[in-house]
């Protein structure tokens, strides 16, 4: 955590002469919690990020009279271009913001979870659990976007909520600025959380209220994860579609894949039960498949979708955020991973698994491109063999 008060502790210097820069004031860009300085030995003013969240790893530095960014190449684009526009272009549209006090304290810690995507807002906001069990003394103060509320863990000081769609996550909204500016006077000493975007360690039935999967529950379903937008088929035959403006056919082609998935396991698990979770409701499916899909989600669609993931032993679906809160509730999972996803592998899954060798057996990985019929045999194997591999593979825990 990096402190904001009494003091800014953030060391850091001139991208243009290397002298040290020195702190003024705090900018709460909004995903983006910044450090105005004033170099000084030049004299420039110069905004930078503080390590928090993405920019634990990518941080970069502003020079707004100049229009530069400085910093990393890897992810100036989203994160250090972005946050420049935004600053450029202030939205001066009031953002609707709600205080919720439940402990007051004079010594706190600021947990901020907006972002502009879906997955990395709630990533951050499970860093909620390591600051709860390990800094008591301090109250901890969460920032979330309103579709988060829900998700709040117990315990926490203060819920600030705001009103602000993910599409405009990373947009700078000068009212949340002195919103948040303003709260921060009334507390003596203040930390920024350094919202990691994968956090380990957390129990993720602590957010959602809804328990882990039980694996003595009979029968045993399977669930896939379904989403209009990243489909399950052919990638180049998939954008040829969406191009073509028929869409429609790819949903089908992604229906029928199901479909046949479902039949092969069936094959060989016949007591399972099968349904398809997730948004869109495109196309049908036959009665024997539980059609449990959404066309949009809230509070109450998430808690009850997040109950059907817990009653799933393995869930299937296309690697994206859309597998987050499956993969922390099911008993094991099976994510589809497109080509050019590889470099993005686990970062869609919520491990929930200590033992290495029952988490590779619970936590499963291939290509998007894989034949269908290999598919189902592996998922086949993990509904049919978990019980027997477990006792092999904890069985001197019991000695």
């Amino acid at each position: 955590m990096i402190e904001i008060k009494p003091n800014i502790q953030h060391p850091s210097t001139c991208p243009h002469c290397e002298a040290p820069l020195k702190p003024k004031t705090i900018l709460w860009q909004g995903m983006h919690v910044c450090v105005e300085s004033k170099c000084v030995s030049c004299h420039t003013k110069i905004i930078e990020d503080l390590e928090v969240g993405h920019a634990v790893n990518f941080p970069y530095q502003l020079d707004l009279a100049k229009h530069e960014v400085y910093g990393h190449e890897f992810c100036k684009y989203w994160l250090g271009e972005k946050l420049l526009v935004s600053l450029q272009n202030p939205q001066e549209e009031k953002l609707g913001i709600s205080k919720e006090v439940f402990k007051c304290h004079q010594r706190v810690l600021i947990l901020n979870c907006i972002d502009y995507l879906y997955g990395h807002s709630l990533l951050k906001l499970l860093n909620a659990q390591r600051h709860l069990d390990n800094y008591p003394e301090y109250g901890l103060i969460v920032i979330v976007p309103k579709f988060l509320r829900w998700m709040v863990p117990e315990g926490v000081a203060e819920i600030w909520t705001v009103n602000i769609p993910l599409k405009r996550g990373q947009c700078y909204y000068p009212n949340f600025d002195r919103f948040v500016s303003e709260e921060c006077q009334r507390f003596d000493d203040i930390y920024v959380s350094k919202a990691h975007s994968h956090p380990s360690h957390f129990d993720i039935s602590k957010f959602t209220r809804i328990p882990q999967y039980n694996f003595d529950k009979y029968p045993p379903r399977i669930t896939f994860i379904w989403r209009d937008d990243r489909i399950w088929c052919n990638a180049l035959l998939s954008a040829s579609l969406r191009k073509l403006k028929m869409p429609d056919i790819a949903l089908k082609l992604q229906n029928a894949r199901v479909q046949k998935l479902f039949s092969k396991i069936r094959d060989r698990v016949p007591e399972a039960k099968f349904a398809i979770a997730g948004l869109g409701r495109s196309t049908q499916f036959p009665d024997w498949i539980e059609d449990l899909r959404v066309d949009k989600f809230n509070a109450e669609t998430e808690r009850e979708i997040c109950q059907i993931y817990a009653e799933s032993r393995l869930v299937i679906g296309v690697h994206g955020s859309n597998m987050l809160l499956p993969s922390g509730h099911a008993g094991m999972t099976l994510d589809l991973m497109p080509e050019d996803r590889w470099g993005n592998l686990a970062q869609d899954i919520l491990y929930q698994e200590a033992d290495a060798r029952l988490a590779a057996f619970r936590y499963r990985y291939v290509s998007l491109q894989t034949p269908l019929a290999q598919i189902a045999a592996i998922a086949s194997s993990m509904m049919l063999h978990y019980t027997e591999f477990k006792q092999n593979m904890t069985a001197d825990k019991y000695l």
